[in-house]
């Protein structure tokens, strides 16, 4: 009877729902058949038409046909209902009032006013009617008008259109245009000295002044989930939901920012708060619109279909079982089947290459049973896979997750719930899986969504790129503690230098009476001690950890076991990804201390038992297709990633760049990771260094200790700052006690920038 009830009740959503498209479809028809008729006076019926309309809307009945052309055109091409934000409602009001008082504003010689307007509009509705008499801007015109008139007199109603087209372009263009003027108002950066009559001065001779490299240009290989994306827009009509419609709209391209970087000195209490004041969160309009609907009519078939003849394989075989409920996820359909009393579900779990070949699919999970359930589970891939997309978790996030800043979303699970994650309470997470499983795509969308929903003085990153390529887009966010890093031996030092951080904080919470970051972070604001600043949570990021171990093993080990051991209440979090889930990589030590484990596609039993100490991964379709397991829960849960496109991450990463710069810490300026090392950033491409020089000439003086009160940096970067000085002809050499001397005035570098400039 249930099974009767659930199917009747399945057919009636459906007929329900191709109702609805018909309607839809049939209504777009009608609208484009009455705009050309009207349009083309067809007939007595186009003549009738056009007068109605110029009746009411006025002299030019062509502007109402063209609205309701596209409107119809707009229904039978996606087969939804209109949908209007109050945001767009408000803009079509406003422009069909500013069109209609505008068409009676048009005739210059009439002085009517009031209640004339109307009568006026009567005296003449017969001529009107067959456009022998201008109507102006019809019934509705004429009632506006009347009423403006009379309040604001003639004048009056032209500010009131100007007021209206103003308030539809601030709504729609208003973001960007503010985005551009704070633009324009960033002072420009220093330009590069050139050769000019004053390098005369230096005593040494054929120094060349400082320039910085430009910034080479890095191409991304496309996401191998794309190819699933154009199978089913292929093969699906599918609905879209455009974000600009839920959010307001922003500029969706914009040139990258390359600003001055500010950094932060060894102590943690540099007010990084004031530097972020007035900073912004994006708009998630940058992000592309996501499908409404993943439960396409091809895969409801196949899932019936595939149900009905899984209960026949496994009759074949003896085994009795009953079909209690199927779900239909983004890329995958499971099958929960109870068995009858006295069936083993090892007998189920034996069948699993039987069972793949029957049903012809490439890949089959048998989960047996399912915990917490007195079921099995047996899941396949859909006929069409349907990407899960950042914007629609972001957008459909409950309120009560929306205050918790490491928060991130990882996809869908088999039932369609979106999954999301939390790292203060992983606290540390390991993500495996082999080369095109979507590992990268899950790390953007981590990043991109922390870049999003996070202020800078909130949430820090610190990103680990051993492979040069897959970090790139971030370089110069706001929210990053140091720049990217590309080099194991500099990355190892990095996390010393995290390490380091660590202890000061325990040291910070010890006197303070603290135990974790959210408690201190509670002292600071309820102290208001200017002494006392809030701490930033810290997200380690290391991308593929095989390339580190490889090189540095030992060393980056016996860090990330302390990191992981301590850093928690510290408010440091560890991400550690590798394509390489091999026993010499990810070690028993790293797996004892990071307890949250993200598996993807994997090649063998063995690689996924590395991962999650048991086997499942190497089933995964790919395709972000993955496997979780969150600390303290025995079995992991199937999820669809997110997938983020790299022109979307492209997007969020150029987007917060115009907002803010980054401000490094100290400690990751000064990595010497080996002996002889001249450090992490050299002082000849230390993003600093046009500020020093330009503060130095305007000051007239220069040393180791200003450099340090003034920019709050460390000894060893303010050192290498002064010989780079010294170097490129700014100042002179150390004269004992007296201080050096300033070759380059203000008037010069004036001198110089005329010269540049010719």
């Amino acid at each position: 009877m249930s099974k009767l009830v659930k199917k009747n009740n399945s057919k009636s959503k459906k007929t329900i729902h191709e109702n609805t498209v018909l309607f839809v479809v049939i209504s777009g028809f009608v609208l484009v058949a009455i705009a050309l008729v009207g349009m083309f006076n067809l007939g007595l019926v186009g003549r009738v038409l056009t007068g109605l309309v110029t009746v009411f809307f006025g002299s030019f009945p062509w502007t109402i046909y063209l609205m309701l052309l596209g409107f119809g055109g707009y229904l039978i091409a996606t087969r939804q209902p209109m949908e209007f934000s109050l945001k767009q409602i408000w803009i079509l009001l406003a422009l069909l009032v500013a069109y209609l008082l505008t068409l009676e504003l048009l005739d210059e010689q009439t002085t009517l006013k009031g209640f004339e307007v109307i009568r006026n509009f009567f005296v003449h509705f017969i001529d009107i009617f067959n456009r022998s008499f201008s109507a102006r801007g019809g019934f509705f015109g004429a009632l506006l008008y009347a009423l403006s008139s009379v309040l604001f007199d003639r004048t009056g109603t032209i500010v009131i259109v100007i007021l209206l087209l103003l308030s539809c372009f601030t709504i729609l263009y208003g973001r960007v245009v503010y985005d551009w003027i704070l633009g324009q108002q960033k002072s420009p950066k220093p330009k590069p000295v050139k050769k000019s009559p004053i390098r005369e001065k230096v005593k040494k001779a054929e120094r060349k002044p400082y320039s910085r490299d430009d910034l080479e240009e890095f191409e991304f290989k496309p996401v191998d989930m794309a190819e699933a994306v154009k199978q089913t827009q292929k093969s699906t009509k599918p609905i879209f939901i455009d974000v600009n419609d839920e959010k307001q709209a922003q500029n969706k391209e914009q040139d990258p920012i390359n600003t001055p970087v500010v950094s932060m000195s060894q102590n943690e209490s540099q007010d990084d708060a004031k530097h972020f004041m007035d900073y912004q969160l994006p708009s998630l309009s940058i992000l592309d619109g996501y499908q409404k609907s993943n439960h396409s009519t091809s895969n409801q078939r196949a899932a019936e279909l595939k149900g009905q003849r899984l209960i026949e394989i496994l009759d074949q075989f003896q085994i009795s079982a009953e079909l209690i409920a199927t779900h239909i996820g983004p890329a995958v359909t499971k099958f929960e089947l109870r068995p009858d009393p006295g069936v083993k579900v090892q007998r189920i779990s034996s069948l699993q290459d039987n069972l793949m070949m029957e049903l012809a699919v490439k890949d089959l999970r048998i989960e047996a049973p399912i915990p917490g359930k007195n079921a099995v589970g047996i899941e396949i891939p859909n006929v069409e896979m349907t990407p899960v997309r950042l914007s629609e978790l972001l957008l459909n996030m409950d309120s009560s997750l929306q205050t918790k800043p490491l928060l991130f979303p990882l996809g869908k699970d088999l039932l369609g719930n979106n999954i999301y994650a939390e790292l203060d309470k992983m606290p540390h997470l390991l993500i495996a899986g082999s080369t095109g499983s979507g590992k990268s795509v899950a790390i953007n969308s981590m990043i991109s969504s922390l870049l999003l929903r996070t202020r800078p003085d909130e949430v820090k990153l610190v990103l680990i790129d051993p492979k040069k390529v897959e970090f790139v887009v971030f370089e110069d966010v706001p929210h990053l503690y140091a720049p990217v890093i590309s080099e194991p031996v500099k990355a190892a030092a990095a996390l010393n230098g995290i390490v380091s951080i660590m202890e000061t904080r325990y040291d910070d919470f010890a006197k303070v009476g603290a135990r974790n970051i959210s408690g201190y972070n509670q002292i600071v604001d309820s102290k208001n001690d200017p002494v006392l600043k809030r701490m930033p949570w810290i997200i380690v990021i290391i991308d593929e950890l095989a390339d580190l171990m490889s090189v540095a093993g030992k060393e980056v080990e016996g860090h990330i076991r302390r990191i992981t051991q301590l850093a928690r209440a510290a408010g440091i979090h560890l991400v550690v990804a590798t394509q390489r889930p091999s026993v010499d990589v990810i070690t028993g030590i790293i797996k004892t201390n990071i307890p949250s484990r993200i598996a993807f596609a994997v090649s063998s039993a063995t690689d996924s038992r590395t991962i999650l100490d048991q086997s499942g991964a190497e089933m995964l379709l790919g395709y972000g297709d993955m496997l979780y397991l969150p600390v303290g829960q025995s079995a992991p849960v199937r999820i669809q990633g997110v997938f983020v496109s790299d022109q979307e991450v492209a997007r969020v990463a150029d987007t917060v760049k115009a907002i803010a710069k980054p401000r490094y810490h100290d400690v990751f300026m000064n990595l010497d990771g080996v002996e002889g090392n001249a450090g992490f950033v050299a002082a000849t491409e230390d993003p600093l260094y046009d500020e020093v020089r330009a503060y130095v000439i305007q000051a007239q003086k220069a040393s180791t200790s200003l450099l340090q009160r003034r920019f709050g940096i460390g000894y060893n970067r303010a050192a290498r700052m002064v010989d780079v000085l010294e170097a490129n002809g700014i100042i002179g050499p150390q004269q004992g006690s007296r201080p050096r001397d300033v070759y380059i005035t203000n008037d010069d570098l004036e001198q110089e920038d005329e010269l540049f400039m010719d």
